[in-house]
């Protein structure tokens, strides 16, 4: 089957579908025949029920426009998906931390009656580095000093190049074009003379991206410290200090409670057939809009079929920014024993394929929750492997940092997010090298009738879900202002 058969064959839906998301004038005329109603023209589609989208369709239906939800999963949320321990206590098996001037996702918290609480950090952190254990406690690893000067230096170099790059406009920098032609990697290895340093100077790459500084763009990088407010430090450090009592899933579950019916769940968007007006298909069933806001991951947006086809530019960049690779691990234990042993669950290794670790427990400590990141290639050497295997592993990694305790947890969950169909990978989406400054990101303007958000979107916090609900609220007021 051809492309182009296989995109008639989409649009059209079994619904008869012509130029513009209106039935042909025969199908019309056989529907009047049946007394079938004449399909409803919302104002706004929105495609993707998590926070920039439904974000979106609470300001639209708030200015007294109609709108309709579609979301592919049986679940609203997106990227934030939290496992249910008992009431009122999750693990968070997705996005699940916000930090000081976060102030849109902390203020729908408020608004929602969302509580939250401090990461714990009582006690001391742990450091493995070279077959070797150290606890120590404040914000730096017992590094080399000679290390630890690189790292100081490294940060107040990036913190003053990052100056100069506008977050929305990173390609308009003056040296965007010499740091968009190199890596984080190519950089860090050009900048650092120790293997300790690059070596904890990668390991924050992966705790941001999920992704290798190997294959990431410089400019991406100093556009991300530029968008958090201009200081490295926030990407690693405070970005990680604030959790939501009973998960942030729950922000998704309220809004979308408000809007009721207009939220559908179980309806995947495979054609899109923009104009004048919007007709998106799933399946058999056809959605008609005069207006659509498509929030989901770049790399899925880029799968769907369109009809006229994307721009070229468009479309070049939805093939270009991948998501990037986590396997996310909580093991559940009946009490937070490190605690015990005066540490605070925060580790630091640079051995893997869990290299950073977190007290993930709920607020009361009851019971104790271990979280720990399989990053980049460490989590895509368990693509194809089991979950019993990919288990084993994270446990082992929980031992060496906390003792053999952990090797007998009462639970554990974990999550690989490359395997998500409608996600495909995490923490979010990044540029390889050329990408933002040949493409300059199409997607931050509307194309006729369709409109993007997402947390990956936005220029502010992006990749946060502070950054999901400033896109959501970005796109509804250009759509609210174009209707």
């Amino acid at each position: 089957m051809t492309r182009d058969v296989r995109r008639r064959e989409l649009l059209a839906g079994g619904a008869g579908l012509a130029a513009g998301g209106a039935l042909g004038d025969a199908a019309t005329a056989a529907a009047r025949r049946r007394r079938v109603p004449r399909p409803v023209l919302y104002d706004v589609a929105v495609v993707g029920a998590g926070l920039a989208g439904l974000t979106a369709a609470t300001a639209i239906r708030a200015a007294g426009r109609s709108v309709i939800v579609l979301e592919a999963r049986e679940r609203v949320g997106g990227r934030n998906f939290d496992h249910v321990l008992s009431p009122g206590k999750v693990v968070e098996l997705g996005g699940q931390w916000a930090g000081p001037g976060q102030d849109r996702v902390l203020a729908l918290a408020r608004r929602l009656g969302v509580a939250t609480f401090d990461t714990y950090s009582n006690g001391n952190s742990v450091y493995y580095a070279n077959g070797q254990l150290q606890t120590y406690s404040g914000d730096i690893p017992p590094a080399d000093p000679a290390s630890l000067g690189e790292l100081e230096a490294l940060i107040l170099e990036l913190n003053k190049m990052a100056a100069s790059v506008p977050a929305a406009a990173a390609w308009e920098a003056p040296d965007a074009d010499t740091w968009d032609r190199q890596t984080i990697e190519t950089f860090f290895g050009q900048t650092l003379a120790s293997a300790e340093a690059r070596n904890l100077a990668d390991l924050s790459i992966r705790g941001v991206y999920g992704e290798e500084a190997e294959e990431i763009s410089l400019l991406d990088l100093l556009q991300a410290i530029t968008g958090v407010g201009g200081d490295f430090n926030t990407l690693i450090g405070s970005a990680q200090s604030i959790r939501f009592v009973g998960g942030p899933q729950q922000l998704s579950e309220k809004l979308a409670a408000a809007l009721g019916k207009r939220v559908k769940l179980g309806v995947p968007v495979l054609a899109v057939q923009h104009g004048s007006h919007v007709t998106l298909a799933s399946g058999s069933e056809s959605f008609h809009a005069r207006r659509a806001i498509l929030t989901l991951p770049k790399t899925l947006s880029g799968r769907l079929v369109y009809e006229p086809a994307l721009p070229p530019a468009r479309d070049q960049l939805l093939q270009r920014e991948p998501n990037g690779s986590v396997v996310k691990c909580n093991a559940i234990y009946a009490t937070p024993f490190w605690r015990e042993q005066g540490t605070n669950g925060q580790a630091t290794s640079d051995t893997g394929p869990i290299r950073i670790t977190y007290d993930n427990s709920p607020p009361d400590g009851k019971p104790g929750v271990l979280v720990g990141f399989m990053e980049g290639n460490d989590s895509r050497l368990f693509y194809n492997r089991s979950a019993a295997a990919r288990r084993q592993a994270a446990l082992e990694c929980f031992a060496r940092y906390f003792g053999k305790q952990a090797l007998s947890p009462i639970g554990y969950y974990d999550l690989a997010w490359a395997t998500e169909p409608y996600t495909r990978g995490a923490y979010g989406s990044f540029n390889p090298p050329g990408v933002l400054t040949s493409l300059r990101d199409p997607l931050s303007e509307p194309l006729g009738s369709l409109y993007y958000a997402s947390a990956d979107a936005s220029p502010t916090w992006p990749g946060y879900m502070d950054g999901a609900i400033r896109s959501g609220e970005a796109a509804a007021g250009a759509v609210l202002a174009s209707l």
